[in-house]
């Protein structure tokens, strides 16, 4: 997908599942509020051409930045070209909530025909103001492997204090050092810095 993409502009993503007999492709988009709808169509198009087929389950999820409360020319746009697609809408609850704002800004697209039995919720993560949605396909069997290996990280008093002394030797001072004082900077930097010692 990378040849589709423009960093801050556009960014899609995708992983492609197979699960017993049938493929899955989850895709996920990212467009940035300011960029001309037109460009974002063309690129999604071409990005879904280049996987779609009768044979797939394409999912289709992301921040598209256009708020679906309000019937407009972009999500009118973005609904045409799905649809050519067999993708609809799934969410119909907001997504980001900011002071007394709600927007839905995120959505989820799937294939209701082949997926009649589906269902989406809002989590709440906390770590934005974007909140998480989840879809559920009961359609889809998951194969019952006996044979499971799992990968984890051994947490021990030992490596606790391995990583308390990494954040230790951080240097905290480059956090308030940006002439920009943005909440959400200072905070993704500290989350950043945290998540890559951890």
């Amino acid at each position: 997908m990378d040849r589709y993409c423009n960093k801050k502009v556009i960014e899609i993503c995708a992983v492609k599942l197979h699960i017993l007999s049938c493929t899955i492709i989850i895709k996920t988009v990212y467009r940035s509020p300011t960029v001309n709808i037109a460009y974002i169509l063309n690129n999604l198009k071409a990005a879904l051409n280049q996987l779609y087929n009768n044979t797939v389950d394409i999912i289709l999820c992301g921040d598209l930045n256009i708020n679906y409360f309000n019937d407009n020319q972009n999500n009118q746009a973005i609904n045409s070209l799905l649809t050519s697609y067999s993708l609809y809408s799934t969410i119909d609850f907001p997504t980001r909530i900011h002071n007394i704002s709600h927007n839905m800004i995120d959505n989820i697209f799937i294939n209701k025909f082949k997926n009649e039995s589906y269902s989406v919720y809002s989590l709440i993560n906390g770590l934005s103001v974007h909140n998480a949605q989840v879809l559920s396909l009961s359609t889809i069997i998951l194969p019952n492997n006996r044979n499971e290996y799992y990968s984890y990280r051994k947490i021990s008093k030992h490596s606790l204090n391995e990583f308390q002394i990494s954040l230790n030797h951080e240097v905290w001072e480059n956090v308030f050092s940006n002439n920009d004082n943005n909440t959400n900077t200072i905070f993704n930097y500290v989350l950043n810095t945290f998540r890559r010692k951890f």
